[in-house]
């Protein structure tokens, strides 16, 4: 018997103490061999289930569960509440990469404090909402402002993007010799410019343009940047999808770059391949067609998990393919220690004392402050002088929002609008006039709290339920809402109001202050009903766009009118607003802002875009602001010149009548948490701005080409468009003055130095970019009109000079030659060009190079 029970702990792999001396649980051991031991030990079905982002527990070898996909593109998404930073492309406008890799830091530090306070991720079971994998970031070019996911990027330069991109991954990742903080993601492998045909749009292109504008970030992030992974884009190049395509993902991202990562697919890209591209005729061939491309983890649930096992039973595919992308996404879980001892990795002893913690609370605020960029200043109209001011006009679209932009968390602290940013700088020293928005384009306005109330208690609003389904069943969260404003999207978050409740009833009473007719009605998507006096008025209880539905009642003054409105949403951006039109309400729409323009020394008026406008899976056609907000601009400017406006968006904006009239223009992007305190800072000079635009901001979506049309030397940024931009490449005003002098230039053998003084000739501390451009004056080929080769972000006290230097590589200067298919370097000269922007150039000198 003692025999028997000897050869059974011996030999039997299936006991559960017997786990511990497993080779692949040996932290001695090279990563390597530990993989190698473990895919041994795995059943074919076993090896499948580690392919798909979700991948469950395989109890009989001790390995956990374990759920890829969270997003960190400026703050953990998933899993809690976090510190918000600005949007991706607010980070680029700051073109400062160490700021970036401290944001990126604070983020994977946040991202690794939850999962050590989910006890190492065990008790973390909602999926895709793990702490160590991040898609992120997004470094596709924003070669076309219309693109839906443009405030996702870095802009539309590939060195600035490669810079900030590069600088995130390292911050992401972390800097032990052994072990990963978390996973970075770079995506969407390779040219994902366009949302609205994403699932079968196919990209022609030229080779050249794919090497020198869309590869060098992701070439960046991989070989500099050391990213762990990347995601493959939902389109297809010269025909092939990206998710299937070998040349890209084994010839190019391996084989070249020497990428030893995993690839993981955009999100349900696999399923595409059959039903979108038409690229395979059944899921057997898709599975097939993207294992053999390199292709390692399907995010999704359906090709890998599904039709995997049977293509290999029918011989389509081999179970040396499927080791090879098992071993690749094994290989990052050893990294991150998942399989380890706790107290062997240093990223296990980060506490949750981190997450919110002043000093990221800090970071996310100086983040902001160094984004926001000053687009016009006439006759010095700011900085505000707040012992000259006695009272300020805060109005417009986006004054009492805070708009957070795509792919956001919810933070711990509460967000600063930047009404509320403006107020608490000024405290009693100025008094604050502030009108809600309302829009021409439906003419109502919100029902406020004053007239409303809560039939359970009568307080101020309306009695509020909310439901974890969609038809209204089982146990709500309750409390009274002040207003029904149920918008997510653009809304602070709300723990009662966010995506997973999915329907929702208000009830209690209108009460009006004066008699007559008015018009009720409820902006809203999907289905809702609405009850007056007991009497159903709207009933729309089906799946539909954003309608606004509107019923006439008389009214009386003082009395009471029960209301009732119930809605559901069927899944993406959700939308529920209560509105009315008051009697008498005939007249100027915007009378109240006008009063309040006309009774006070300035205008602040916030202005801008939000997700309705863009976002994933939507992109823009026009590029100016909506008409409303241009005609009531004008309106208020008809009233007082002092008026200031601030745009909050993620993309470029035509405002050409704002720059030919009004005096002070400010981009603010999605700021993040403390975007607020931030922009109060720098109108009230605070804060000096030195943000540069990271894309060029052009006078009409005119002068763009097709959508459609990927070649970027067909007039696309600021390297090939030949016409006049609304604000250039590169530019951003300051509070004070810079010179630039004494530029120099030294050639080496793999390199050039580029020397130059910049000077703070005004008045205050500030901080200046130097830009360093190239041009190639003769080439036999096609180059841009000019390059961004280096910048610097540099501070500079008042009369204070300093030295910049850059190092330019003769790599940068050379061109993918089409008949030869190899970079290429062309003798000859080139000119080379510091400046404040990319049309704003101050200094610059030709050198010939051999």
């Amino acid at each position: 018997m003692k025999l028997f029970l000897i050869l059974i702990f011996a030999f039997c792999p299936f006991v559960g103490f017997a786990q511990d001396s497993y080779l692949f649980k040996d932290v001695d051991l090279p990563v390597e061999k530990r993989v190698d031991d473990l895919l041994n030990r795995l059943t074919l079905e076993e090896k499948v289930s580690l392919l798909v982002s979700t991948s469950e527990e395989i109890t009989r070898l001790g390995v956990a569960k374990y759920y890829h996909g969270n997003e960190g593109l400026h703050g953990v998404v998933k899993g809690g509440r976090f510190t918000v930073f600005p949007q991706a492309i607010a980070l680029a406008a700051t073109w400062n990469p160490a700021l970036i890799y401290d944001v990126a830091t604070a983020i994977s530090d946040e991202a690794r404090a939850k999962w050590n306070f989910y006890n190492q991720g065990k008790d973390q079971l909602n999926p895709y909402s793990d702490l160590l994998t991040m898609w992120s970031p997004t470094i596709n070019m924003a070669r076309d402002p219309r693109w839906g996911r443009t405030p996702e990027t870095y802009g539309e330069d590939p060195f600035l993007t490669s810079q900030i991109g590069v600088s995130f991954v390292k911050g992401l990742q972390g800097d032990d010799e052994k072990y990963l903080k978390v996973v970075s993601t770079p995506k969407h492998f390779i040219a994902n410019n366009e949302e609205e045909n994403r699932f079968a749009c196919n990209v022609d292109i030229s080779e050249s343009a794919l090497r020198e504008y869309y590869l060098p970030a992701f070439k960046a992030c991989i070989t500099e940047g050391k990213a762990q992974s990347i995601m493959s884009a939902y389109n297809a190049i010269n025909q092939t999808p990206c998710s299937a395509n070998s040349w890209l993902l084994n010839d190019v991202l391996r084989n070249e770059w020497g990428f030893k990562g995993y690839v993981v697919s955009d999100c349900g890209a696999l399923t595409y391949l059959e039903k979108s591209h038409h690229f395979v005729t059944d899921k057997k061939l898709a599975a097939k067609a993207a294992i053999e491309a390199g292709l390692d983890l399907e995010c999704g649930d359906d090709i890998y998990r599904n039709y995997l096992v049977p293509a290999f039973k029918e011989g389509l595919v081999s179970e040396a393919s499927i080791d090879k992308a098992v071993r690749r996404v094994l290989e990052a879980r050893f990294k991150l220690g998942i399989f380890d001892p706790v107290e062997d990795n240093p990223y296990s002893r980060i506490s949750p004392d981190v997450i919110a913690s002043k000093k990221h609370q800090d970071l996310a605020l100086e983040t902001a402050r160094q984004s926001i960029v000053l687009l016009k200043n006439q006759a010095h109209l700011l900085p505000l002088k707040t012992k000259e001011i006695k009272k300020i006009a805060v109005v417009g679209f986006n004054a009492n929002q805070v708009v957070l932009g795509d792919y956001s968390g919810l933070p711990v602290i509460s967000p600063v609008s930047p009404l509320k940013g403006i107020q608490n700088k000024v405290g009693d020293q100025v008094e604050i006039q502030h009108v809600k928005w309302k829009t021409a384009a439906r003419n109502l306005s919100l029902l406020e709290s004053e007239y409303l109330r809560n039939d359970m208690n009568d307080e101020k609003g309306l009695y509020a339920e909310y439901y974890d389904d969609k038809f209204l069943e089982g146990t709500p969260q309750t409390r009274t809402d002040k207003v029904v404003n149920f918008d997510p999207v653009n809304q602070p978050p709300d723990s009662y109001s966010n995506y997973r409740h999915k329907s929702m009833r208000w009830t209690g009473y209108i009460v009006p202050n004066i008699s007559g007719d008015y018009k009720i009605g409820v902006n809203s998507d999907d289905g809702i009903r609405l009850w007056l006096n007991d009497k159903l008025v709207v009933d729309e209880w089906h799946n539909r766009g954003t309608t606004t539905d509107q019923v006439d009642v008389k009214m009386e003054a003082g009395k009471k009118y029960a209301i009732k409105l119930e809605y559901f949403d069927n899944g993406g951006d959700a939308i529920c607003q209560l509105l009315w039109k008051v009697p008498g309400d005939t007249g100027d729409l915007y009378d109240e802002d006008k009063q309040a323009a006309q009774t006070s020394d300035y205008v602040i008026a916030i202005m801008g875009i939000n997700k309705t406008i863009e976002k994933e899976g939507k992109d823009r056609v026009e590029l100016g602001l909506p008409e409303d907000q241009i005609a009531y601009l004008k309106e208020i400017y008809s009233i007082n010149k002092n008026l200031v406006v601030v745009l909050v968006a993620g993309s470029s904006l035509s405002v050409n009548w704002m720059e030919a009239h009004v005096p002070a223009i400010v981009e603010c992007w999605y700021p993040g948490e403390s975007g607020g305190t931030a922009l109060a800072d720098v109108l009230f000079g605070d804060y000096n701005p030195a943000g540069r635009l990271p894309f060029t901001f052009y006078k009409s979506e005119k002068d763009l080409p097709p959508m459609n049309d990927y070649e970027v030397s067909h007039g696309r940024t600021y390297q090939y468009f030949e016409g006049e931009a609304l604000y250039p490449f590169g530019y951003g005003l300051s509070y004070t003055s810079f010179a630039y002098s004494q530029m120099n230039i030294s050639k080496h053998k793999e390199s050039v130095t580029v020397s130059m003084k910049v000077k703070n000739t005004g008045e205050r501390k500030g901080d200046e970019v130097v830009q360093l451009y190239v041009r190639d004056v003769k080439s036999s080929v096609q180059r841009p009109l000019k390059q961004l080769v280096g910048f610097r972000r540099t501070s500079l006290d008042v009369g204070e000079m300093k030295n910049i230097q850059f190092e330019v590589p003769i790599s940068a200067l050379m061109y993918w030659n089409e008949d030869c298919e190899e970079w290429q370097f062309e003798k000859g000269a080139f000119e080379f060009m510091l400046g404040a922007s990319s049309k704003d150039i101050r200094l610059k000198k030709t050198c010939t190079i051999k």
